[in-house]
C-alpha cells in the first residue's frame, strides 16, 4: 500500500520536514487568470514529470537540487526546441506554488535570461526585407492583372503609410480623410487615414504622401458603394499574406521571403534613403522607442544590399513605378474582380 503524502510541518519516512509550504488557496487561484493558473499547473506538472516526484516530495529536497533540477530541465527543453515561454511558466508556476523558491532559483533563472538573449538575436537576424518602391508598383500590377484590385490597392497603401497588416485590414471607410473633407476644415486638403487600433496606442493618423497612391486609392473608393462601417478591404492577414508569396513566385523572387510588413519596412527604407531624418520616419511609422526604430531603419539598407533581385526584373518594376497609378486604373477598369476564387464586381 502506498505512503501518504507528507503534509507540510510533518516528519516524512526519511526523517525529513518538507522545508517549504505549497501554498494553495482558492482566493488566491482567483487572482490570476484562468488562462495563466492553467499553465501554470500544466507546465509545473510538466517539470514534475520530467524530476520524477510529486510536488511534496520534491520540496523535501535542499532548494540547491531544486534549482540544479529545474536548470537541467531548461537545458533539456532548450536543446528538444522546446518552448521559451512553456519553460518560464514551469519556473514561475512553481514559484507561485512555493513562493519561499523565489530567491534560490538562480541556476534556473540564468538559463532562461540566456535563452530570451538568444530568441532576441534570431528575431533581429530575421528581419523581414524590405520591398522597394519599384517591385511594390510591380507585385501591385501583378495583383490587379489577377483581378484582385483590393490587395493591389492595399499593397501600394501599405508602402506609402508604413501599415502593419493589422491596421490595413480594419481600416473602414470612414477612417478615410480624402480631399476637401468637411470633417477637418480648409485647414487640409490632403488624405490622411485614422488608424483606430495601432501597436503602440489607439486613434493614430499617417498622411498619404505619394500622389499615385492617393489616385489609386480615390478610384478604389469610388468603384464600389461602401458605406461608411464597412471595411475596405476584404481580405484577411493571412490571405494577403499568401497572395504575396504567390506573386513572389511567379516573378521569380520566391527565394526571398517577403511578408506584407516588408511593405512597412520598405516604406520607410524609402523615405529614409531619400534624406527623410530618423524622428520624421519615426513620427510617420508611429515608433516610440527610437532605439528600436533607428536599429530598424539601420539595418535596412544592408538586407537591401543582401537580396538578389534578377536583373530584367529590376529593370521592368523600374519601368512599371512611374506609371503604376495609370495602370492600376487600366486594370480595375478592365480586369474583373476575383475575391477568394469568384469572380465579381460587387464589394
Amino acid at each position: 500500500m502506498r505512503p501518504a503524502a507528507p503534509v507540510p510541518g510533518q516528519v516524512t519516512a526519511a526523517g525529513r520536514t518538507p522545508p517549504f509550504d505549497i501554498t494553495t488557496s482558492t482566493l488566491r487561484d482567483a487572482a490570476l487568470a484562468p488562462t495563466t493558473l492553467r499553465a501554470y499547473n500544466k507546465q509545473v506538472s510538466t517539470f514534475l514529470s520530467f524530476a520524477g516526484c510529486s510536488l511534496r516530495s520534491l520540496l523535501c529536497r535542499p532548494p540547491q537540487q531544486i534549482d540544479a533540477l529545474l536548470a537541467r530541465f531548461i537545458d533539456l527543453s532548450f536543446a528538444r526546441h522546446g518552448s521559451y515561454e512553456y519553460a518560464n511558466q514551469a519556473l514561475f508556476g512553481l514559484v507561485y506554488r512555493c513562493p519561499s523558491l523565489r530567491l534560490h532559483l538562480g541556476e534556473a533563472r540564468l538559463r532562461l535570461r540566456g535563452w530570451k538573449k538568444i530568441l532576441q538575436q534570431l528575431r533581429q537576424s530575421r528581419s523581414h526585407p524590405p520591398l522597394t518602391w519599384e517591385l511594390t508598383a510591380l507585385f501591385a500590377t501583378v495583383m490587379a492583372k489577377w483581378g484582385r484590385h483590393a490587395e493591389a490597392v492595399a499593397t501600394l497603401l501599405a508602402f506609402d503609410c508604413y501599415l502593419r497588416v493589422g491596421e490595413l485590414t480594419r481600416l473602414t471607410y470612414a477612417d478615410v480623410l480624402q480631399p476637401n473633407d468637411p470633417r477637418v476644415g480648409s485647414a487640409y486638403t490632403g488624405m490622411a487615414l485614422r488608424l483606430g487600433v495601432t501597436k503602440t496606442g489607439p486613434n493614430q493618423s499617417v498622411t498619404l504622401a505619394k500622389p499615385q497612391v492617393q489616385t489609386v486609392l480615390l478610384h478604389y473608393l469610388g468603384a464600389y458603394p461602401f458605406l461608411a462601417h464597412q471595411r475596405i478591404f476584404p481580405f484577411t492577414p493571412d490571405s494577403f499574406r499568401l497572395l504575396l508569396k504567390q506573386v513572389s513566385e511567379s516573378l521569380g523572387v520566391g527565394h526571398i521571403p517577403y511578408v506584407p510588413h516588408s511593405l512597412r519596412h520598405g516604406g520607410a527604407t524609402y523615405d529614409y534613403l531619400r534624406g527623410h531624418t530618423v524622428e520624421q520616419i519615426m513620427f510617420r511609422g508611429r515608433w516610440v522607442a527610437t532605439e528600436s526604430a533607428r536599429r530598424y531603419i539601420q539595418t535596412s539598407r544592408a538586407l537591401l544590399i543582401m537580396l538578389q533581385i534578377p536583373a530584367q526584373l529590376g529593370h521592368t518594376a523600374a519601368l512599371v513605378a512611374p506609371e503604376v497609378d495609370l495602370l492600376l486604373l487600366l486594370l480595375m477598369d478592365s480586369v474583373q474582380r476575383r475575391r477568394n476564387g469568384r469572380v465579381g464586381f460587387s464589394c
